[in-house]
């Protein structure tokens, strides 16, 4: 891996350059408001790099909330035309746990059958990821995340306070910086470390997370499930604002004029109330608890069998969406610990 360095008004003048330029379009975290959420770069005057997190995931650009994926005209089988639209992209300032969740969500699109409409989007892009800048009291990353960030990351970011460090970790990252300032590194591996490591976790998950599958196995009929679903809405607010959740529905609309139709695709969530009702009515997730524990198993249990790394990337936004403040998994946990 090639480490570098660029100041930060260089930086911004090459993110400038590629916002007029190139054939991509330049994503990158702008202020809504208080919050903080990814758009398309207009100006580099609109791009923060000094954010805490952002409201959704990058995810957002790979399954979209809702996409079209074919078009068709009903009763006219030849009619059928898959749509894929996948622009080239570019992602700045992606942080490490944002990058860590799009290694689950390329596992679980690639797995078996390939879905072309996800993976095409990820091959047109480039994640230009950087280690965070300022504390957001939800975040537990570090506690669960190993080197995931590097199997996504095209290129990361160091904040050195007047420069960036700048680690190209793939061919595709060395070709997107050609062009701009970037020099020959100055900074100590001393001095990169504790920047990456400036931003401190104040919360930690309370079990090993290579225990955790088991332990829920153990903890199946605990009373945490019960409680702490009573006290949930049903929003989803959780489950739709989570970077590693990649659930979706399918259904197809037609125009009122009945001459066009298409096959979409938009977000679900294990935790609204429908979304285990089979064809002939039933619910059998009907109660909050199972539901609520459905999601932590997933998240805990499932997906680290199927593809070895846990679940959930610690980024917090479940814990500061949730309007009954249950849905953090360090409070599921320690909650579970604390009533044995």
């Amino acid at each position: 891996m090639e480490v570098l360095k660029i100041s930060k008004d260089d930086f911004r003048s090459f993110v400038q350059k590629k916002i007029e330029n190139s054939d991509q379009r330049t994503i990158g975290v702008v202020k809504k408001g208080s919050h903080f959420a990814y758009a398309d770069l207009e100006s580099v005057e609109d791009m923060q790099m000094d954010y805490n997190v952002t409201m959704l995931p990058p995810k957002k650009y790979f399954q979209p909330p809702k996409e079209i994926l074919l078009k068709f005209k009903p009763k006219d089988a030849s009619s059928y035309v898959a749509v894929n639209q996948c622009d080239k992209i570019a992602l700045i300032g992606v942080h490490y746990y944002d990058l860590a969740s799009l290694f689950l969500m390329d596992k679980a699109f690639s797995d078996g059958e390939r879905d072309e409409h996800y993976m095409k989007k990820r091959e047109n892009s480039v994640m230009v990821g950087m280690y965070p800048t300022k504390y957001f009291k939800y975040r537990f990353a570090k506690s669960v995340l190993r080197d995931q960030a590097y199997k996504v990351a095209d290129i990361m970011l160091v904040d050195m306070g007047d420069d960036y460090v700048v680690e190209v970790v793939s061919e595709k990252g060395r070709e997107y910086i050609d062009g701009g300032n970037f020099v020959e590194n100055k900074y100590s591996l001393l001095e990169i470390d504790e920047a990456k490591n400036k931003i401190k976790d104040d919360q930690r998950i309370p079990v090993p997370i290579e225990l955790i599958p088991e332990y829920l196995v153990k903890n199946h009929g605990h009373k945490v499930w019960e409680d702490f679903g009573n006290k949930c809405f049903s929003c989803g607010s959780c489950v739709l604002v989570c970077p590693t959740c990649y659930c979706f529905d399918v259904s197809e609309e037609v125009e009122l004029s009945l001459q066009n139709g298409t096959r979409v695709r938009t977000w679900d969530g294990c935790m609204l109330e429908d979304f285990a009702v089979c064809g002939d009515g039933h619910n059998f997730r009907k109660e909050k608890g199972a539901r609520f524990r459905h999601r932590m198993f997933r998240k805990g249990k499932g997906l680290p069998e199927k593809f070895h790394s846990f679940g959930c990337v610690g980024c917090g936004r479940c814990a500061y969406s949730c309007a009954s403040d249950i849905a953090g998994p360090v409070k599921i946990l320690k909650y579970m610990e604390d009533n044995k």
